[in-house]
């Protein structure tokens, strides 16, 4: 006869009754605790024998597969996964400017409203005080728009337009007349290089010093000779 650890052969001590064969978490469970019983038996015979079965801390096994195969392996698995993230983070993206857009039409429309109550507010005023109703107390005083004809920006705008300049004209505001020092204020450009009588008249900015040149004071040389003429040439020859 063989010793057990060249059989390796266990038999359960209590065999598996199933109630219900239809019932399959039942019958699974009987299955499992019958291999646990005969793990638990076969490790027992296994450490009587005195044969080794567990592997050692040391122990450095070969690889199935190539460095190689497994580094291209982990890069397509790195790969899928940064798809799957940009994916996810698009779809945020599209749905954080989808919500963006709505918020901005919403905020579009709220001024819009404002502003086209703004101005029927303005439009009322301005008709009552066409008609000459305006401050009277004949609406209740609870308009929003209860304001004084003569205000004090009505009156620094006239006030800024009854200031006029040497030409007459009305003059700019401070802000307007600081840009106009520091950068110029415009005007004309065109034509401003053109001749007057009085800038042709105008003999202060000439020095004869300093426009005399040898171009105009030199002599002819008389001892260059000149080329004759066709005729002259024809003549000679």
């Amino acid at each position: 006869d063989l010793d057990w650890v060249q059989r390796c052969d266990i038999t359960s001590k209590s065999p598996i009754v199933v109630e219900s064969t239809e019932d399959d978490l039942d019958r699974e469970l009987k299955f499992y605790q019958q291999a646990l019983e005969a793990v638990t038996m076969a490790k027992n015979n296994i450490e009587k024998a005195g044969v080794p079965f567990s592997r050692p801390n040391d122990y450095f096994a070969e690889m199935v597969k190539s460095d190689s195969q497994m580094a291209r392996i982990r890069q397509k698995l790195l790969d899928q996964k940064t798809s799957i993230q940009n994916a996810e983070e698009a779809k945020k993206q599209r749905q954080l400017r989808k919500y963006g857009k709505q918020i901005q039409q919403e905020k579009i429309k709220e001024r819009e409203d404002k502003k086209k109550a703004t101005l029927d507010k303005i439009a009322e005023v301005k008709k009552r005080l066409r008609n000459g109703n305006a401050g009277n107390g004949d609406d209740g005083g609870d308009d929003d728009f209860d304001i004084n004809v003569d205000s004090d920006d009505d009156s620094s705008s006239r006030q800024t337009f009854t200031n006029k300049g040497k030409n007459g004209r009305p003059l700019p505001n401070k802000k307007r007349q600081v840009k106009n020092a520091k950068f110029g204020f415009g005007g004309k450009k065109r034509g401003l290089k053109k001749n007057t009588a009085e800038s042709t008249n105008d003999m202060s900015g000439f020095s004869a010093k300093r426009n005399k040149s040898a171009e105009f004071s030199r002599a002819p040389n008389k001892g260059i000779i000149k080329r004759p003429g066709k005729s002259k040439r024809q003549r000679t020859n």
